[in-house]
């Protein structure tokens, strides 16, 4: 049978799952409460439009899935705003589930798109508040095409750059991670495999998987601000590029420049 590769990429946007959180709620109710504040919310759907929502609809391969999981409970406003964003991107589809244990919904949501036609499936892993460049569903097809095997593969892409909103202006960096980063990790498995991305922390990938890191292209922006899911920390090299070589970057990779970056 000819080898064939199914990408499907998953985005929790306040997602009130059952752990799976930096910051611990007792109840449902108070995860609710915490992930649907209204100037919480305006705040990641603006980051999700700014860089998030563009980085998908510029993929130069567009053969990928992209899910959004949000909770049945999210305001209607809020659905229809982040509806509206999507609704030209025909990879895009919004699933809405009730408040699951967080792997749980996971794998509920993987498995809903699966293909029945396909021997391999990538998942990778994106946040509301980050961009992936427009190569991104390109280079991983093109590596996870030459390691797929019978056994789960982990593939990270470790350059990349970030913008520090907690700086005023704001600070533009590059960085070179040495252990996987959260955007864009993906995890290759036989069809009928039943783990994905979202199975172990990114962090610690390496020591349940054989791991693939790219570290030659920057192919990430990473978001820093008051609303993080977890604390930025930096495992590897950074502050190595000029701005000018920054701006290049920012241009021809994500079609952005480090105005549209520092503006409010």
């Amino acid at each position: 049978m000819t080898q064939s590769n199914q990408i499907i990429g998953l985005l929790r946007f306040s997602y009130p799952s059952i752990g799976g959180f930096r910051k611990k709620h007792d109840t449902a109710e108070e995860a609710e409460a915490f992930l649907y504040d209204s100037a919480r919310l305006d705040r990641r759907m603006t980051l999700f439009e700014r860089f998030t929502r563009p980085c998908l609809q510029n993929q130069t391969d567009p053969e990928f899935t992209m899910l959004i999981l949000i909770g049945e409970t999210m305001p209607q406003d809020a659905q229809a705003r982040l509806a509206a964003m999507v609704q030209d991107i025909p990879q895009v589809r919004i699933l809405a589930y009730p408040s699951l244990p967080h792997y749980r919904a996971m794998r509920r949501a993987y498995d809903e798109v699966a293909r029945n036609d396909a021997t391999h499936r990538t998942t990778f892993r994106l946040d509301d508040d980050d961009a992936v460049d427009r190569d991104f569903i390109k280079r991983l097809r093109h590596w996870a095409d030459k390691l797929a095997d019978d056994a789960p593969t982990a593939i990270a892409f470790n350059k990349g750059l970030y913008v520090d909103y907690t700086q005023n202006p704001p600070e533009i960096f590059d960085a070179t991670e040495k252990t996987p980063l959260a955007v864009g990790t993906a995890l290759t498995v036989p069809m009928d495999h039943p783990e994905n991305i979202y199975r172990r922390n990114h962090r610690i990938l390496a020591q349940f998987y054989n791991t693939f890191s790219e570290a030659e292209t920057p192919c990430y922006i990473r978001t820093v601000h008051r609303d993080n899911g977890s604390d930025p920390a930096f495992t590897g090299r950074t502050r190595e590029m000029t701005q000018d070589e920054i701006a290049e970057i920012l241009k021809t990779q994500f079609d952005l420049t480090p105005d549209d970056l520092r503006r409010p």
